[in-house]
């Protein structure tokens, strides 16, 4: 009889939960950098970059040659969505000294092109500005990873 009741306590297992659908991310600097298409040819190149890269920082240093901190937070939240967005002041600051040359930005901002630039063709189209990932659910999987990637965006 206790056979019985402990049978009848036993849980059928859970049934799987559904699969789920790969997830299509981006970041705040990659919508900057769709914003800087001034052809509306959909894809940016090299020259639309590095004039939309220019215009953003002379909209952030106001004349002065250079970002502090605080124009860097505000630089953050207008060309980016928020002043916490990355890149923040460790990814342009390389010599330490809490300001952002021009120099520093733009070789930042190099970078980041490069980054996104899957096939090298020094132009950005839509699909190298977005990551395509597989759901935390499925093994080797990570929101956001690209195919191959570890799903970080390019800083």
């Amino acid at each position: 009889m206790l056979n019985l009741a402990s049978a009848g306590l036993a849980k059928k297992p859970a049934p799987a939960p559904p699969p789920t659908r790969p997830t299509i991310t981006t970041s705040p600097v990659a919508l900057m950098i769709a914003a800087l298409d001034s052809d509306d040819d959909l894809r940016v190149t090299r020259a639309e970059f590095d004039a939309g890269v220019k215009r953003s920082f002379d909209d952030a240093a106001k004349g002065k040659g250079e970002i502090s901190p605080i124009d860097l937070d505000l630089w953050g939240a207008r060309w980016l969505g928020s002043s916490g967005a990355l890149p923040g002041l460790l990814d342009f600051d390389t010599d330490g000294d809490n300001r952002i040359s021009r120099e520093e930005f733009t070789a930042r901002f190099a970078m980041i092109f490069a980054g996104f630039d899957k096939n090298s063709d020094g132009v950005l189209d839509r699909s190298e500005l977005i990551n395509i990932g597989r759901p935390q659910s499925e093994p080797g999987g990570r929101p956001g990873a690209r195919p191959g990637g570890n799903g970080a965006p390019p800083r």
